[in-house]
């Protein structure tokens, strides 16, 4: 004898559910409802919005510091050339340098303060390029360099001896 079997796809009635439950299930197809789209698009943005929030403040924060460091860098340079220049002490007499100094939007702003031997500013006065007749020759004079880029400042200042 063959043993009965069961149809595939259809459920079987249990006591107390009736036919409602086979005809239901018999009319379930695979899928997602609008509900589990919707809150699964929510749950993600949830998700997007917590991991970018944090990352948009380290651009930033990355932007700050190259702005910084390329101020630092143009100043130092500055102040190296400037340096440089003055081991000549012609150069150091007049105050002046005969290379030209970087060009920056806002331009770079460099001060020389002639100071006395202990220190105490004598006179104040921005930079010569050009080289003329010579200035006072004090024993140490102050170089100041400050350099801006978008928001950040560098003012670096180093004092230069007599050569």
């Amino acid at each position: 004898m063959i043993p009965a079997t069961k149809p595939v796809g259809k459920a079987v009635a249990q006591a107390g559910n009736g036919p409602a439950l086979a005809s239901r299930e018999a009319g379930h197809q695979a899928g997602f409802t609008i509900i589990e789209v919707l809150v699964s698009i929510m749950l993600l943005s949830i998700i997007v919005l917590v991991i970018l929030t944090p990352l948009s403040g380290l651009f930033n924060l990355t932007r700050r510091s190259d702005q910084q460091i390329t101020a630092t860098q143009a100043a130092q340079r500055t102040l190296e050339t400037i340096r440089g220049e003055w081991l000549s002490g012609a150069r150091y007499r007049q105050a002046c340098v005969s290379v030209p100094i970087p060009v920056m939007t806002p331009p770079i702003a460099v001060n020389v303060q002639s100071l006395d031997r202990d220190g105490n500013v004598m006179t104040t006065a921005p930079l010569d390029t050009t080289c003329g007749p010579t200035a006072d020759d004090p024993p140490l004079r102050r170089i100041q360099v400050v350099v801006k880029v978008g928001n950040a400042v560098s003012n670096l200042s180093v004092d230069v001896a007599r050569p």
